[in-house]
């Protein structure tokens, strides 16, 4: 089971509070794809745990900033434009950084592989 370390100043030094992890879950009714955040320290962080071949992710946005960073696996990151159609693709894998700037249409489909990928944002 994955946990959660918190580290925290406490009368002058630091100390370790230990909490369980959040566990994956399925993610808005997307097959192959299960998904666990926290939020702490003023930081978001959400990963997704994704099925070999799990079905694609359409194209969407967030009005947010984001920064990604693939874990493990592989697949294809895809542009799009408003009406949610595909623009341009090019393939990730693992050790790569994404950064989604605010708006900006895009879209998954993963490999023949687990993939993992972490996303952090300001809460």
């Amino acid at each position: 089971m994955s946990r959660h370390l918190t580290m925290f100043e406490h009368q002058g030094a630091s100390t370790i509070e230990v909490a369980e992890a959040p566990s994956f879950t399925s993610h808005e009714n997307m097959s192959g794809w299960k998904a666990r955040a926290v939020e702490d320290a003023g930081i978001f962080m959400f990963q997704f745990a994704i099925e070999p071949n799990a079905v694609e992710y359409p194209v969407h946005t967030s009005d947010e900033a984001w920064l990604a960073y693939v874990v493990s696996g592989h697949g294809t990151l895809y542009a799009g434009d408003a009406n949610g159609n595909r623009t341009q693709g090019v393939d990730y894998r693992a050790g790569d950084f994404i950064t989604f700037k605010p708006n900006t249409p895009h879209g998954w489909k993963n490999g023949d592989e687990k993939s993992q990928i972490a996303f952090v944002k300001t809460a």
